[in-house]
């Protein structure tokens, strides 16, 4: 009886020491945690999937100050890449977009804006469009 009781005294000690360890000098622990991220916007918004290689809708008529959130609900990496005219600076490229990841821009001049995603015909002769009034 006396051994159970010297064992259970090792083995309390021993689970004690265990969850009180340190790490070296000049070394920290980093925990990472999920990143969720929440697109907030202040005015009017327009939706565009990215679904089966293709945007939808192609052809998406706003008025000025409208934010579009365009979310790849497709299975592969999708990008949302601006397709300046001559007189254009490039406005917006969104990166690679994971499936179920989304992404915006908010247009606030009128215009015409063309773009489309290089890896599914960046360069197609009536890519994506939208049109601000």
């Amino acid at each position: 009886m006396k051994g159970y009781a010297i064992l259970l005294i090792i083995v309390i000690c021993w689970t004690f020491l265990c969850g009180c360890v340190t790490l070296p000098t000049g070394q920290t622990q980093i925990t990472t945690t999920p990143q969720i991220t929440t697109i907030v916007t202040t005015g009017p918004v327009a939706f565009v999937i990215l679904k089966a290689r293709a945007f939808d809708p192609s052809t998406l008529p706003i008025k000025a100050g409208t934010t579009v959130i365009w979310t790849n609900e497709d299975t592969m990496l999708h990008h949302v890449v601006h397709l300046p005219e001559v007189n254009q600076a490039k406005l917006f490229d969104s990166g690679p977009l994971s499936p179920g990841e989304s992404f915006s821009y908010t247009f606030r001049e009128k215009g015409l804006y063309k773009y489309a995603d290089p890896q599914i015909g960046g360069g197609q002769s009536q890519p994506p469009r939208i049109i601000v009034e």
